[in-house]
């Protein structure tokens, strides 16, 4: 099938390598002229196992081409829509990319060919219930001056695949959800994932919505709960690990092990950003929802309770080396990455700080050196692609682990290792 890929960001782009992987003919659309560049020569915006690979195999056997204006390929089967939601400061979610692309996207339905079937465009950016009947849906509408049925049907399909292992999963999903304007409207999306062997809940826009936004919030408690009983355990003397191994091994009726493990605080583009989303649309309902609007709170109260013990460890102005910044492994994101803040605070406080993290490319470490954006100026300073000697370190916190971080350890008066706690 020919698949457009609207919005080349992390989801986009893995979406567009796992395609490639299956087969199909992939046609990427960005706003961003060095996003566009990189994919067409082959290679990953950022880091992610397998994707540069895919991209570069894609390009090499013609079925990868990339381009800025959607309308050029309205001859495409199916249209993934990427582009993000992102939070803003009173906890909603920002519509306007995904409005701009529904607009955009049924101004080019005015020029698909007579006498085709319906291009399918799926929507795949986390929404709350109600945003694809009340919002994209008619976005579309207005500007393709048609319902859908004849030159356009609409899907909501969300994605449920992590940073960091993000095409292995694809392929590997545990469910496949899709929500439909009509019943049987989202048949060319099944036919484009018949390669991915899961189990098809086909639903209303407003279920599939609101299991996306429920996924998130639950993965978020999970930690937190995990984080919550792991203080507990230290401060009793008992290995929080032993106590969530025990937990988890009830797969009948604590679910699975999944993000249930005692360790950093949780963070990143999606969770937080999820949760205050969900939690401002309950209180906005008048719903109470004490569990899922205290989850951030925890998540804080779970960063202050590992600084304070580096504070206990290694007093500053200590030296220390922080390893780990972006917000989890496998990854090199550092939106609103957890150990940004550590490494902030830390510095506040006087310690001697360098940061270490093996996911970090040189040349974007070189970078960071310049200042980052997301970075505060003093975080970026201390970042360094090359830590000295363990030795001469009072504290090495770790954040992430791998064979290049060993020799760290080994030598370093003291070690903390976040996921051990």
């Amino acid at each position: 099938m020919k698949v457009i890929v609207l919005g080349l960001g992390r989801v986009g782009t893995v979406a567009a390598a796992a395609l490639l992987r299956a087969g199909h003919v992939v046609v990427g659309i960005d706003k961003e002229q060095a996003i566009r560049d990189r994919i067409a020569a082959g290679q990953s915006p950022f880091r992610e196992p397998e994707v540069s690979d895919l991209l570069d195999g894609g390009r090499r056997g013609g079925r990868l081409s990339v381009g800025a204006a959607v309308g050029d390929h309205i001859d495409a089967d199916v249209v993934l829509v990427c582009v993000g939601t992102h939070g803003t400061a009173d906890g909603r979610l920002d519509l306007s990319d995904v409005t701009t692309a529904a607009r955009t996207l049924g101004e080019a339905t005015r020029r698909r060919p007579a006498g085709r079937p319906p291009i399918l465009l799926v929507f795949q950016s986390t929404l709350l219930p109600g945003s694809m009947r009340g919002t994209v849906l008619p976005a579309v509408t207005s500007a393709a001056s048609e319902p859908p049925g004849a030159r356009y049907e609409i899907a909501y399909h969300p994605t449920f695949i992590r940073e960091g292992s993000g095409v292995a999963d694809f392929f590997a999903q545990s469910r496949l959800v899709i929500g439909e304007r009509a019943p049987g409207s989202a048949k060319p999306l099944l036919e484009l994932l018949h390669s991915v062997d899961a189990e098809v809940f086909s639903t209303s826009f407003e279920v599939a919505e609101l299991v996306k936004c429920a996924d998130n919030g639950l993965h978020a408690m999970k930690i937190a709960f995990a984080n919550e009983i792991g203080r507990l355990a230290v401060r009793c003397g008992i290995p929080a690990g032993d106590v969530l191994r025990i937990i988890t091994a009830d797969t009948k009726l604590n679910l699975s092990a999944s993000y249930l493990q005692p360790g950093g605080a949780f963070g990143g583009p999606c969770l937080p950003k999820d949760v205050r989303a969900l939690a401002t649309s309950m209180h906005e309902a008048g719903i109470a929802a004490p569990v899922i609007g205290h989850i951030l709170d925890s998540n804080t109260s779970h960063r202050e309770f590992i600084i304070g013990e580096i504070l206990r460890r290694a007093p500053p102005p200590a030296r220390v080396l922080l390893v780990g910044l972006s917000f989890k492994p496998g990854t090199d994101d550092l939106r609103e990455s957890p150990f940004v803040v550590l490494a902030d605070a830390l510095l506040a406080r006087g310690y001697d700080l360098t940061i270490y993290d093996p996911d970090l490319p040189a040349e974007l470490v070189g970078d960071i050196a310049h200042g980052h954006e997301l970075l505060p100026t003093r975080v970026s300073a201390a970042v360094t692609a090359r830590p000295a000697a363990a030795s001469r370190f009072d504290l090495v916190v770790l954040g992430k682990r791998g064979p290049e971080i060993a020799p760290l350890v080994g030598a370093a008066a003291d070690v903390f290792a976040i996921d051990q706690l």
